[in-house]
């Protein structure tokens, strides 16, 4: 009797501890998974921040170009390296043509370091062609631009 009543109060020890062992798993999952949790929220707040910066940014580079305070082409090439990294798919949109083309066609010209490497006369010849296409592009690029600035960017979910 005695050896059954040891027997039962071991094995309900076991259960016991067994079931401490269960909880505190159990609590230690809910705290990895809380964590977790949290985690993803916070790097989807930074990558929502990141994208509403970039499209922000997208925005006051457009609206700089179409009130004359920052040139044609450093205002594309601009907008073309921030699009790439919001949603690269909208560049090749119908609606951006002429800057895409405009993109291309200046986009290999030297800038910087590079632009002040060359001659007097060979960055005379190069504005002229960078002028040039900047007088050819410019209504394009402007209603473009227009357009660009009033865009949603629908494939950003983050945003919406």
């Amino acid at each position: 009797m005695i050896l059954t009543y040891s027997l039962i109060i071991l094995g309900l020890l076991i259960i016991a501890l067994l079931a401490g062992y269960a909880w505190r798993l159990t609590r230690q999952v809910k705290v990895v998974e809380q964590r977790q949790q949290e985690e993803e929220a916070q790097a989807a707040m930074q990558l929502r921040n990141r994208q509403l910066e970039l499209l922000q940014d997208i925005r006051f580079i457009a609206r700089a170009v179409l009130d004359e305070q920052c040139e044609i082409t450093e205002g594309v090439l601009r907008i073309q390296y921030l699009m790439s990294a919001l949603d690269p798919a909208v560049w090749e949109q119908d609606e951006l043509c002429t800057v895409r083309s405009h993109y291309q066609s200046t986009s290999s010209m030297p800038i910087l370091d590079a632009y002040k490497q060359l001659s007097r006369k060979e960055q005379f010849k190069l504005d002229q062609q960078r002028w040039t296409l900047e007088n050819e592009n410019k209504t394009g690029i402007e209603r473009e631009l227009r357009w660009l600035v009033s865009y949603s960017f629908p494939a950003v979910t983050l945003i919406q």
